[in-house]
């Protein structure tokens, strides 16, 4: 029997396993957001421009990607508790170390192998809930998870803004080291890898078979094009807000955290009503709508706002990319249930490749066409996204 094919458990069972790797997702998103309001910090820091700062950004994004082809095999090997918890650990040694970077260089090396690290807890927390909760249920379980990992991208974001603003940057990193900790001892003493579960050694060829077996479903191909586009078109814009705000109000990186972690707070209201959306919309008008959402809300961030608006405006936008992400990454559970953490991992791998691309892209346009142009011009794509999705892939989980 494989990890994946063993019976699922009642609802009531999955409880504590949500509420701890909930946790774990609060660390890594922590982690990763912490960044994006301390850019024009940073720049002055290690006397470098933005431009300079979001390759931090980018190198986290692709670290994260390209770490996941080797992640999801071995958390298939060793098993997924046992993954999180290493990487858990892994986060708060390079969160530490990054909290004492004396140069621009090392700050970018360590940030990139943070992104290895983070991308070790999520996408095998993801896949774990996908071997215990049957497909009817999943994308609820999905959303319940998500509520602590959203709440952990709001306090990136907006913790990160405060605590340099009273205590400097380096306090940033070490908070983000300290709420590792505590998830990996959370996981250590609650979490228990499963017993009695058949698990393949791990080898190249066993991993080279795992993922023929992800791309033997016709869906796979779709799925991984369609969130490449998502992680493209929707992260291309958080790591120049802190620089905008900056240059229309003249606000400091509190502020801009504030902005930035609105998203998060749209995203914990999807969270909080995964299931009503589920039943009442279902996938293929959670995407429409998501997209559409997403969209209205960049367009208006075009324009020269107060700044206090961009809380508003991402809260939308937050709201808006869970309704067509977390169709995505229902499906994405499902793609290959006897192999689900290398699927999951290559789902995660072309996520990230697209946030990574974002900003290189956002600011290509940026240079050509102007800021307010780019934006506007990265709304439409949404929206055209959002109306699209339906049409190409074919989406598991009617309405109920």
């Amino acid at each position: 029997m494989s990890e994946s094919s063993a019976a699922a458990p009642p609802p009531a069972s999955l409880r504590p396993l949500l509420l701890v790797l909930g946790a774990c997702g609060f660390a890594s998103t922590f982690t990763m957001r912490i960044v994006d309001p301390l850019i024009p910090t940073l720049a002055n820091e290690f006397a470098q421009t933005v431009p300079q700062i979001v390759a931090m950004v980018t190198a986290f994004s692709l670290s994260y990607a390209l770490g996941q082809p080797f992640l999801g095999p071995i958390a298939d090997s060793i098993g997924k508790v046992r993954t999180i918890l290493i990487c858990l650990i892994v986060l708060a040694t390079l969160s530490t170390t990054a909290a004492f970077s004396w140069s621009y260089e090392t700050m970018t090396v360590l940030r990139a192998l943070t992104g290895i690290a983070s991308g070790g807890v999520i996408p095998i927390a993801m896949a774990a809930i996908g071997d215990r909760a049957p497909m009817q249920e999943r994308q609820v379980a999905l959303g319940r998870f998500l509520v602590l990992m959203i709440v952990g991208q709001m306090s990136g974001s907006a913790c990160s803004g405060l605590i340099a603003t009273h205590a400097g940057w380096r306090a940033a990193f070490l908070s983000a080291a300290a709420i590792a900790v505590l998830a990996a001892l959370l996981v250590a003493f609650v979490l228990k890898p499963r017993r009695n579960v058949a698990r393949q050694p791990l080898s190249l060829s066993g991993a080279i078979a795992n993922y023929k077996t992800v791309f033997s479903n016709p869906k796979t191909k779709l799925l991984y094009g369609l969130v490449i586009t998502e992680g493209t078109l929707l992260f291309g814009i958080p790591s120049y807000v802190a620089a905008i705000l900056a240059e229309r109000s003249g606000v400091g990186p509190a502020q801009a955290g504030l902005a930035i972690a609105g998203m998060g707070f749209g995203c914990l209201v999807y969270g909080l009503l995964t299931r009503i959306l589920v039943e009442r919309l279902g996938p293929s008008l959670m995407t429409r709508v998501g997209g559409a959402i997403c969209a209205c809300a960049l367009a208006l961030f075009a324009f020269d706002w107060p700044w206090w608006s961009a809380i508003i405006l991402f809260s939308f936008q937050g709201f808006g990319f869970f309704l067509l992400h977390g169709t995505f990454q229902a499906q994405a559970t499902e793609l290959a249930p006897s192999v689900r953490g290398s699927a999951v991992a290559l789902f995660a791998c072309c996520f990230f490749l697209g946030q990574a691309m974002g900003p290189v892209v956002m600011g290509v346009l940026m240079h050509l066409i102007g800021t307010s142009a780019a934006i506007v011009i990265f709304a439409i794509a949404i929206a055209t996204l959002g109306q699209l999705t339906p049409r190409i892939l074919p989406l598991a989980g009617s309405r109920t």
